[in-house]
């Protein structure tokens, strides 16, 4: 058995769109809404819910944002053949929750400024909230979705996501009526060819560790493409909870066994094209780079982020925030080249994969 989906905003095309013109273009988005979230998970990496981050994000700037994008994405297209099946694209993670509150409205407003250009939007989700509108994103394909996937059982999706028994059950609803999109899709041709445009983040623990198999298999059978990553210390997941919820290498290794066993693959997650190749704007219109890499995105560490500010989307046109990205990421290379060695052995990584793995990729882009 070895029908294993893609993520298709993780997928080889995405990857080498980020990668290929690194050095003097970013092909991608990825930005904040607000801190506004409907859960309260215990172990969330960025602690949403105690912070108080406005969804101030500036639409309009960021099409103009999105428009440049895309005519790079269309002239690079047109000169190498290997990025065919590439689309310009942006992520939505990693701080509060797209469609709660404030953050639904803004959420939609940048998928349908973006249309024009091409764009598809990748967003994580827990899963609380789907209606209609956002129904047409996915089927349009101009929206990709992450869903968190923590348990089948009521009382333990309650538990670690922070909600009551009944918001546990909307969400294996939701869960369960997104699967049975992503295995329609297959027949209705709504992605590329081994693709699909829903994804389940999965992160064992102590509490989910014999339900992963399972909740794998349904994955798979439903042409939804499993996220398997560790317990990140960082956020709320810190000190004594992550410390009696974090399985040991052995555990995890079991895991990475049973997938490759059943599947016939070597699995390991996906590198986050967004890491490399995309332009990282903050919920308050700033752009920003992990501040020791100069990468966009700065969670692939499993810990919780330093950034520094390049500038306002609002006062700089987009050549510029390129120019300023990449100046600042060659004065990096050599101090990540020498400190990827420190950074340790994981069995999954995080969000963004290996960071050993990413970082290497990302140094031999300048060598």
């Amino acid at each position: 058995m070895n029908n294993f989906p893609i993520y298709y905003p993780w997928s080889i095309w995405q990857l080498l769109l980020a990668t290929k013109p690194a050095r003097e273009a970013l092909c991608m988005l990825d930005v904040q809404l607000g801190s506004a979230c409907n859960a309260k998970c215990p172990r969330c990496d960025s602690s949403c819910c105690d912070l108080n981050e406005p969804s101030a994000l500036d639409i309009e700037a960021v099409g103009t944002l999105a428009n440049l994008v895309g005519k790079r994405t269309a002239i690079l297209k047109s000169r190498d053949i290997a990025l065919s099946q590439s689309r310009p694209q942006g992520f939505v993670c990693g701080l509060g929750e797209p469609t709660a509150g404030p953050n639904l409205e803004k959420l939609k407003d940048l998928i349908w400024r973006t249309k024009d250009s091409g764009f598809i939007w990748s967003m994580f989700s827990n899963g609380l909230y789907w209606d209609d509108v956002l129904d047409r994103f996915l089927e349009d394909g101009s929206l990709a979705v992450m869903i968190q996937c923590n348990s089948d059982k009521v009382d333990l999706v309650a538990e670690t996501m922070g909600i009551s028994h009944q918001q546990a059950i909307k969400h294996l609803e939701n869960r369960e009526y997104l699967w049975s999109l992503a295995a329609e899709s297959v027949f209705a041709g709504h992605t590329e060819p081994g693709c699909t445009h829903v994804a389940a983040s999965i992160v064992p623990d102590k509490d989910n560790y014999l339900e992963v198999p399972r909740m794998i298999d349904n994955c798979v059978s439903h042409n939804v493409f499993p996220l398997v990553a560790e317990l990140e210390e960082a956020g709320n997941s810190v000190g004594k909870y992550y410390d009696d919820h974090r399985l040991d290498k052995e555990m995890l290794r079991n895991i990475v066994g049973y997938i490759n066993i059943a599947y016939n693959i070597k699995y390991e997650i996906p590198l986050c094209p967004a890491a490399i190749g995309a332009i990282h704007v903050n919920n308050r219109n700033l752009v920003t780079v992990d501040a020791f890499t100069g990468m966009g995105c700065s969670w692939f560490g499993m810990g919780n982020p330093e950034v520094k500010v390049i500038g306002d989307i609002r006062d700089m046109a987009g050549d510029e925030i390129v120019i300023a990205t990449l100046a600042y990421r060659e004065t990096r290379i050599p101090h990540v080249q020498a400190a990827i060695k420190d950074y340790p052995e994981m069995v999954f990584g995080g969000c963004g994969g290996n960071a050993r793995k990413l970082l290497s990729e990302y140094v031999a882009l300048y060598n």
